[in-house]
């Protein structure tokens, strides 16, 4: 058995212990770990941060200007002759963009896109036709009112249509007399004569009229002369219509 005085000695010694644990719990409880502002004694490496990307940011202007520097260049340096100058074809620019192909083309497809077949191509140039014989009814309904720029352009926009026919040229080449641009006129017909039909009576005929207006005696006589060679069945249409022309002079 422990003596009393063990028994006492122990109970001053938790006495004791508890007495210098205190102030431990006392500091855990009123100072809360947050308030510790100890860290401001510290040197700050935010600063060091901050200063470090500066110093990477100016170095790249330097860089950048010492660039423009280099790249820039004095045109009193330069010593070149402008000999052409080269338009850029913008018809040819778009023609370089790829094109979409569906992608259900097969062989049958590709070869009737290449080959239509007869009877679409006599459809589509029958369409067309039609479209030009409005514009060619236009046309001469505004004629018969004097209205002969308003005609020439109807007899246009028919030859975008139909390119091979006769009776647009001609009917533009009259307007063209009419509005006083001979040389337009005889264009027109020269066409019909070497692109179209040789032998077109009309075509000489306001070929004549345009080279009188002009003066021009040698191919008004040439014109006259062709007509009546090529077309002797029409001789009294050719005479009439030259008195007509001559009356009107």
């Amino acid at each position: 058995m422990s003596s009393p005085t063990k028994i006492v000695e122990k109970k001053e010694e938790n006495i004791i212990r508890i007495s210098l644990e205190t102030p431990k719990q006392e500091l855990s409880i009123y100072q809360h770990p947050e308030a510790n502002e100890s860290f401001l004694e510290n040197h700050s490496t935010v600063k060091d941060v901050v200063e470090c990307l500066e110093t990477i940011e100016n170095a790249n202007k330097t860089d950048s200007s010492k660039d423009r520097k280099k790249s820039s260049v004095d045109m009193a340096d330069l010593d070149f002759v402008v000999t052409k100058r080269i338009k850029r074809n913008s018809a040819f620019i778009r023609r370089n963009k790829t094109r979409k192909v569906p992608s259900n083309t097969n062989q049958f497809t590709f070869m009737r896109q290449v080959d239509p077949d007869p009877d679409d191509r006599i459809l589509a140039r029958k369409q067309r036709e039609d479209v030009a014989e409005t514009f060619r009814r236009m046309g001469n309904f505004e004629y018969r009112k004097i209205n002969f720029g308003l005609a020439k352009d109807y007899y246009t926009k028919g030859l975008e249509y139909i390119k091979d026919t006769p009776v647009l040229y001609v009917n533009r080449a009259m307007c063209y007399i009419k509005l006083r641009e001979y040389k337009l006129s005889i264009m027109d017909c020269d066409y019909v004569i070497a692109k179209v039909d040789e032998n077109y009576l009309r075509a000489w005929l306001y070929r004549a009229v345009a080279y009188k207006r002009l003066n021009d005696e040698a191919n008004y006589e040439y014109s006259v002369d062709q007509a009546r060679r090529l077309n002797r069945s029409e001789a009294a249409f050719i005479d009439d219509f030259v008195d007509k022309m001559r009356s009107l002079l």
